[in-house]
């Protein structure tokens, strides 16, 4: 069976596509591409592998001068579009309207299903959601009958598996097997002995060929800025000035380094218990998260003001209980003391010191409670009562997130009923079956564990495997394969 796989070209990731498609053409792979590229910065090496006509440059396609959207294109939209256009990962300078996002929005809409449906893609290529544009991709995709390929983190189970929604949601074929129940019963003997870290990446072994850094397409910081400039003057509708200050943070550390350690000493003084002997004798911890983040504002925009989530719990919570909130040591530097000390002012909320051990208050809690956070799935596994606000892969495996108005039910219930051993190796059992030994992230992050060449293997073998277990899996419940769907549009 012959797939188009229309990459979402991402900031860099265009780069690990780049390869991905190196490795299909090698191969003599069934598969052929197209891609929509929202960002102008690496053009250069897609137009390298596709024809113009498989690409399509968002950048330049957008219409220039903006007009009135119209809503009644929206009738067979896939989900919500306002929710979607709520994603916003940072909140821009410019000064838009949301009128503006609106009618920004529509016209992103019928760009990508016109461009999509013309190329017949049979597979949307997602490798980060994380801005309106990316669910409104998805959202065609769906529409469009097309499959959605999100290769997704594992998390403390390390790995990676291909996501077939904006909510981390496993694929059609993910079932528990004898195996994979053997495999999960035996990490969580290990993980209640010795719990691993949220993000486990593959220990690099010097001089072994698969470990090599294969081409990074990185230009020199001058080159890099150069295309910036160009990037402003090409579409200075689009330019969002804050971007500069962003780029100039990214790249000259010792600019904000001694502005965000101020800031870090500041807020580590900002806490009401430093002990766990001084902890409340019932209470539920909630490790803050760092915000603004595609982990949230993806899935749950709604939480991306992290007070929302705290007036959520804290006033369904039972009598009796108190919130412990922590700050994620990362957002120690970035979060604003105001928040912090806001915070300490809320009846029924206290702040612990950001070094007490987020495994010692999930251990003693009556209840973990997170918006889609990893604490929620370390707590599952751990054998401890969890709940999530949002949509993610923890509210995944430990049951459905509750609506905004029911979080007392759910809080209450999560309490009352722990997970059993056995549900707890039931569900992982059946997230390690799509699991694929590769490790996912950004491209030109520290160690540039994407790229290394055993690595994209990994990924493009997954790749092909999943699109036969997906095939599979569809005759099996009687859905059309996304190749036939592609050609009845």
């Amino acid at each position: 069976m012959h797939y188009k796989i229309a990459f979402y070209d991402f900031g860099s990731t265009a780069i690990m596509h780049r390869h991905l498609i190196g490795m299909a053409r090698s191969e003599g792979a069934s598969l052929s591409f197209c891609a929509m590229q929202p960002n102008p910065y690496y053009r250069a090496i897609t137009r390298e592998a596709l024809d113009p006509a498989d690409i399509l440059d968002v950048f330049s396609a957008l219409p220039r001068s903006q007009t009135r959207g119209d809503s009644s294109v929206l009738d067979s939209y896939q989900g919500g579009f306002i929710e979607d256009l709520a994603a916003l990962k940072r909140t821009l300078r410019r000064d838009r309207s949301g009128n503006w996002w609106f009618d920004h929005g529509i016209a992103t809409y019928q760009l990508y299903r016109e461009f999509l449906s013309r190329r017949e893609a049979t597979h949307l290529f997602m490798p980060t959601i994380e801005t309106p544009e990316a669910k409104i991709a998805v959202a065609v995709a769906r529409e469009l009958g097309m499959g959605v390929i999100v290769p997704t983190d594992m998390r403390n189970v390390s790995g990676g598996y291909f996501a077939c929604d904006c909510t981390e949601t496993p694929p059609l074929y993910a079932e528990a097997t004898p195996e994979t129940r053997a495999r999960a019963a035996q990490f969580v003997r290990d993980f209640r002995e010795k719990p691993l870290p949220a993000r486990r990446l593959p220990e690099v072994k010097p001089n072994d060929p698969d470990y090599e850094i294969i081409e990074r397409h990185l230009p020199p910081f001058w080159k890099r800025s150069l295309r910036f400039a160009q990037a402003a003057f090409e579409r200075s509708d689009l330019f969002e000035p804050a971007i500069i200050r962003l780029s100039l943070m990214r790249n000259f550390a010792w600019i904000r380094e001694p502005i965000r350690g101020q800031r870090a000493r500041r807020n580590a003084a900002q806490y009401d218990i430093g002990d766990v002997a001084d902890l409340p004798k019932r209470f539920i911890y909630y490790p803050l998260h760092f915000t603004p983040e595609a982990s949230i504002n993806t899935p749950a925009p709604f939480y991306v003001d992290q007070m929302r989530a705290i007036d959520a719990l804290r006033l369904a919570m039972p009598n009796g209980c108190i919130l412990v909130a922590k700050e994620h040591p990362a957002c120690l530097p970035l979060r604003s003391t105001a928040f912090l000390r806001k915070l300490r002012q809320l009846p029924g909320v206290v702040v612990a010191n950001v070094k007490m051990s987020s495994l010692e208050l999930m251990k003693r809690a009556a209840l973990t409670a997170t918006v889609t956070g990893t604490a929620a799935l370390e707590a599952f596994l751990l054998g401890r009562p969890a709940v999530l606000l949002g949509p993610a892969i923890p509210s995944w495996l430990i049951g459905p997130h509750p609506p905004a108005n029911d979080v007392r039910a759910a809080i209450a219930g999560a309490i009352d009923k722990p997970p059993t051993d056995e549900f707890v190796v039931e569900r992982l059992a059946k997230f390690l079956s799509v699991r694929y030994p590769f490790a996912y992230g950004s491209v030109h992050e520290p160690g540039e564990p994407v790229l290394r060449r055993g690595n994209m293997r990994n990924m493009w073998e997954a790749l092909k495997d999943h699109l036969e277990r997906e095939r599979r899996a569809k005759e099996r419940i009687g859905a059309p394969p996304a190749a036939s769907l592609a050609a009845s549009r």
